[in-house]
């Protein structure tokens, strides 16, 4: 059934409509399965119709404009049915979905080369699932640095792949600890830290993809001091795409709206990164300043004094 109303539902997607999904049930497996079909929003059936105008109105509303929101808000569309094409195929031991990856890049690179950076936040704070919401943060902000970095097509291309791919171990870990609505147990945590092998070895196991790519999801939580997971490795074996990578999942975790937390604000989440020292590179962060702050708050970065680590917000 599942198959058949993707199939419905494809022309659609690729057109970049929204889809709002009325669920009579539910429970974290029906929200999945939603989210594998597109979904934009989720709500329960019982719904009251005043609430569902509302949501209505605010999905249709972007896309009446004409304007670079509205281009925005279907490359959006198209990266968010990306993700959910790709989670399902994980989640379910399915081959990865190389083209509908390779779409969702495209429409991540175009986004982040048109429009401003608070756009393509705001627009992600909006999805529901947590999940989707770090993936499309994590994307956004590899592909706003790469270009603010100067890489040339092709490598905007090979290191937002690796963004979209460097949890996609996360399809296999439980879903009810992936959406506890609290801090996470010693051994949760445990459970979760195994994603980056996890993730790995399915990309491994499928080929075809890059080596960086394949670098990328194993050691994006590797820290240049060694003390970073799964192999605690330092920075002579750490490549410049992977710490890219790294620096824009921590910011990316800290920024996150949850239900149980608020968003940390961008100039707190920065003084984290740079309070981290030699766990990140130095320069890298200072020009991830430029991008996530601006020029004079990044240079104000440099003094901010080293404090300890909010080690709770930081993303396993």
């Amino acid at each position: 059934m599942i198959q058949l109303a993707r199939a419905a539902l494809a022309p659609h997607r690729r057109q970049g409509a929204p889809f709002l999904f009325l669920l009579r049930d539910m429970s974290p497996r029906c929200q999945m399965q939603a989210n594998a079909l597109g979904a934009k929003a989720v709500l329960p059936v019982g719904t009251s119709q005043p609430d569902l105008l509302d949501r209505v109105g605010a999905m249709l509303g972007l896309l009446r404009e004409a304007g670079p929101e509205a281009v925005l808000q279907q490359r959006f569309v198209r990266a968010s049915a990306a993700f959910a094409d790709l989670l399902e195929a994980a989640g379910s031991g399915d081959a990865l979905p190389v083209q509908a990856i390779s779409d969702g890049v495209e429409a991540i690179n175009r986004a982040a080369a048109d429009a401003d950076l608070d756009s393509w936040l705001e627009m992600v704070w909006r999805h529901d699932d947590a999940t989707y919401q770090h993936c499309l943060l994590v994307s956004g902000l590899v592909a706003a640095f790469a270009h603010r970095l100067g890489f040339n097509e092709a490598d905007r291309r090979l290191i937002t792949s690796a963004a979209v791919l460097h949890d996609v171990g996360k399809a296999r870990i439980p879903l009810a600890i992936l959406r506890k609505a609290g801090p996470l147990t010693q051994e949760e945590r445990a459970v979760v830290g195994r994603h980056p092998q996890i993730g790995y070895d399915m990309l491994v196991a499928q080929g075809g993809f890059s080596p960086l790519v394949l670098d990328a999801v194993l050691s994006h939580h590797e820290m240049l001091d060694g003390s970073g997971y799964p192999r605690g490795i330092g920075a002579d074996r750490i490549s410049d795409p992977v710490r890219v990578i790294t620096i824009c999942d921590i910011y990316g975790a800290l920024i996150e709206r949850r239900s149980y937390r608020p968003s940390m604000p961008p100039e707190e989440a920065f003084a984290v990164l740079i309070a981290m020292g030699d766990k990140l590179d130095r320069d890298l962060v200072r020009v991830f300043g430029d991008i996530v702050l601006g020029a004079s708050v990044a240079r104000l970065g440099k003094t901010i004094a080293a404090s300890p680590v909010r080690g709770s917000e930081r993303a396993a």
